[in-house]
C-alpha cells in the first residue's frame, strides 16, 4: 500500500473529513484530495512528519515503508524523508564461478530518491573486487530495457538459474561476461543461453 491510500486510509479511521484533516495540517481540501489520489509525489518533510503525529504513527508507516503504524525499523537514523524510499532485496547474486544463488525476499533497504533502482540482491562472491563490488555488499538493479556493452549487469544461466554479476560484451551472437578479479576466467557464450536481469546502477559496501 503506497501514500496515498495509507493517506486516506488513516484518515477515514480517525472519522476525519478531507476538510478537517487540511485544517489541521494548515492546508484545503483540496491539498488532501490530491494527496489522496497520487496527484502529489513530494509531500514536504514538515507536512509528513505533522500527518504522522496527527495518525499517531510513524512516518515511515505512513509513507509505505512498514507494516506496523508504530515501527520505523526500516528507516536509518540519517533517513531524510521523503528523499528515502524502500526497494525490495530479492535475493543472492553470484559475483564468483560456479555458485547457485537464492532468490528469495531478504527484507527492504533504503536508498535515496535520486537513484533509479528497481530491486537489490546482495553480492556473494569476490570476482567483482576491480569494479569495488564486494562479498556481502548490496547492488541496486534497474530492470534492462536495452543493452549497453560494456556495462555491468545481473546475468541469468537459462539452463541452471545461476544468477552471475559481470561486466557484459557482445560479440555477434555470443555474449562476454568478464570479471573484474583477474583470478576469474572470461566466459563467452550463446546469447541465447543467458538473459540479462538488470543494469549495475549503485553499490552499498557493507563494513560487517
Amino acid at each position: 500500500m503506497g501514500m496515498a491510500e495509507r493517506i486516506k486510509e488513516l484518515r477515514l479511521a480517525a472519522g476525519m473529513s478531507q476538510e478537517e484533516l487540511g485544517f489541521k495540517l494548515g492546508l484545503g481540501k483540496s491539498a488532501i484530495a490530491k494527496y489522496e489520489n497520487g496527484r502529489v509525489k513530494n509531500i514536504k518533510q514538515s507536512t509528513i512528519k505533522k500527518m504522522a503525529e496527527i495518525f499517531n504513527c510513524q512516518p515511515s508507516y505512513l509513507m509505505g515503508f512498514d507494516d506496523e503504524p508504530q515501527s520505523d525499523s526500516h528507516l536509518p537514523a540519517n533517513a531524510i524523508l521523503p528523499s528515502a524510499r524502500s526497494l525490495p532485496i530479492i535475493g543472492t547474486i553470484c559475483a564468483g564461478d560456479g555458485i547457485v544463488c537464492e532468490d528469495d525476499f531478504q527484507g527492504h533497504f533504503i536508498i535515496d530518491l535520486e537513484v533509479s533502482a528497481d530491486y537489490c540482491l546482495r553480492v556473494h562472491g569476490d570476482s567483482m573486487i576491480g569494479a569495488d563490488i564486494f562479498d556481502g555488499d548490496i547492488v541496486f538493479i534497474k530492470r534492462a530495457t536495452e543493452f549497453v556493452s560494456g556495462k555491468i549487469y545481473a546475468v541469468e544461466f537459462n539452463m541452471t538459474n545461476e544468477a552471475s554479476l559481470k561486466r557484459v560484451n557482445r560479440d555477434g551472437d555470443s555474449i562476454v561476461l568478464t570479471p573484474c578479479n583477474p583470478d576469474y576466467n572470461i566466459m563467452v557464450t550463446d546469447l541465447s543461453e543467458v538473459r540479462i536481469v538488470g543494469r549495475l546502477v549503485g553499490v552499498y559496501h557493507s563494513y560487517v
